[in-house]
């Protein structure tokens, strides 16, 4: 049965979504294209997210050549105001484990911590701003390599428009003036400025943070994260770098995010002028027959995963739960339980990360922190876009170092680990200086 599916916005959240539905269920969409400013997160036209996104636009018939043509690939994060220097958090693979140990783990045996980013070819790629596609072959040394995506939010929104109407969305443009219950409480049409109505089975809010459809609570997580204040600037910028950069001070946390041509500074602070910034989720993500995603469900901050990659999440996990009855309290329960964890997850991640800064970590990621100090040992949340890899490079990025080393890679012969980690550092250097420089997409 085809479920009659209506979305308000005119933004990523909304365009993913129509898309993605259009492709992938059994659903007739039609999209109330309301201006929707900030309908992904807050923190301007740089909208970033992790390598996974690239699965999710192959899924939804949207080219790496046309996604690279808007974006920066991102082959990891610098972190400034942590430790006594800068580091580097790679994506994509960093050594390799031997023997169930992992790479980092390694390196703690040989005391080489401190160089962890040496061993990965994304973080060399990142230094000498050289590009390769990752490789599906894996005697491939290129397979090594990923790269997340920093995109130019007005192009990408054009690009998704586009494929989403060649794949059958109904557009109407319009404001949402107010809603039409049916007895149940669960919404019957969306009435617009003109007085027209647009009626549907299933309704998608991607509104923004006007969140014009849902009457969802909002939990706020101002308590456990502390600043409430965003400041939003772009430069011009030649030659931007291939990562996003992270510098943290006691009272303020800063994002440079590189678009082709300029960057994107979006910074976090506590009090004083700035647009009021609010972190936190609703309380259910489906709420009757309404779904809510991108900014009009959670806003987190600017160190995590970011909402880009949620609104992925929440399209890749819609389909799969198309409803089989009219009230959709099966399938809600599953959705809400699935996105509570990620974007959850999302938020520990950030929480960890910001530990110095005065954020207060939840006890989940307090039990995290822990573990990594006591051996070096990481603990990966379900559907968590990190990879171990990752997670543990962030952590000892941030400063955090284990107090003992892991009783497997004590068992390892040290000579053995050395000329291995010196291969894989040579090689990695090697390669990159073989591939050739990045250059956006004119």
């Amino acid at each position: 049965m085809t479920t009659e599916t209506v979305i308000v916005g005119d933004g990523p959240a909304a365009w993913i979504m129509a898309l993605t539905l259009a492709r992938q269920a059994p659903a007739r969409v039609t999209v109330i294209a309301q201006p929707s400013p900030d309908d992904v997160d807050p923190f301007g036209p740089a909208l970033t997210a992790p390598a996974a996104a690239r699965a999710h636009h192959a899924r939804a018939g949207v080219s790496e050549a046309e996604i690279m043509a808007i974006a920066v690939p991102l082959f990891g994060l610098s972190l400034e105001g942590w430790s006594d220097g800068p580091a580097f958090v790679p994506s994509g693979q960093t050594g390799a484990d031997a023997f169930s140990v992992a790479f980092h783990q390694q390196l703690a045996r040989l005391g080489r911590l401190d160089a962890l980013a040496d061993h990965s070819l994304s973080a060399q790629l990142a230094r000498e701003r050289r590009y390769a596609p990752p490789s599906r072959d894996p005697a491939s040394f290129l397979s090594t390599l990923d790269h997340g995506l920093s995109l130019d939010a007005a192009a990408y929104t054009a690009l998704l428009r586009r494929h989403a109407q060649k794949a059958g969305v109904t557009v109407v443009e319009g404001w949402a003036a107010s809603v039409e219950r049916a007895p149940s409480g669960a919404l019957a049409a969306v009435i617009l400025a003109d007085g027209a109505r647009v009626v549907g089975d299933l309704f998608i809010d991607a509104s923004g943070p006007a969140a014009v459809l849902t009457d969802t609570p909002f939990q706020s997580w101002s308590g456990d994260l502390p600043f409430d204040r965003l400041h939003v600037a772009t430069s011009p910028d030649a030659r931007p770098p291939l990562y996003l950069t992270f510098r943290a001070t006691n009272g303020s946390l800063e994002r440079a995010a590189p678009l082709p041509g300029r960057m994107v500074t979006a910074r976090l602070t506590r009090g004083g002028d700035g647009v009021p910034f609010q972190p936190g989720r609703r309380e259910r993500f489906w709420d009757r027959n309404v779904i809510t995603v991108g900014a009009a469900a959670q806003v987190l901050p600017t160190l995590s995963a970011g909402s880009l990659h949620l609104i992925h999440r929440a399209a890749h996990h819609l389909p799969r739960l198309w409803p089989a009855a009219a009230d959709h309290a099966v399938e809600a329960r599953e959705f809400n339980r699935l996105m509570t964890a990620e974007v959850e997850a999302d938020r520990d991640f950030a929480l960890m990360m910001l530990r110095g800064q005065g954020a207060v970590p939840t006890e989940a990621a307090t039990h995290r922190l822990a573990l990594f100090e006591a051996r070096g040992r990481v603990s990966r949340r379900e559907h968590e876009p990190f990879t171990p890899g990752f997670l543990a490079a962030a952590l000892l990025g941030s400063g955090v170092r284990p107090r003992c080393i892991d009783p497997l890679a004590e068992a390892l012969d040290p000579a053995k680990l050395t000329a291995r980690a010196d291969r894989i550092r040579d090689l990695a250097a090697r390669t990159a200086a073989a591939l050739p420089p990045w250059s956006s997409a004119p």
